[in-house]
């Protein structure tokens, strides 16, 4: 699944969100700025976990 995140404009930024992916338990196949793809398909409850801790 690919997500977008808005103001992911550093290096900084990206390890931030993949210390967050992983305090959730998501795997990341990519994380790029703006723009990370997970391995799984997000529950509309993960997708919600996931907004609130970025």
């Amino acid at each position: 699944m690919k997500l977008f995140i808005k103001y992911m404009v550093s290096d900084c930024c990206k390890k931030v969100v993949k210390s967050e992916l992983g305090r959730l338990g998501l795997h990341h196949l990519k994380v790029e700025l703006g723009e990370v793809e997970v391995m799984e398909e997000l529950t509309p409850e993960k997708l919600q976990q996931q907004k609130t801790a970025l």
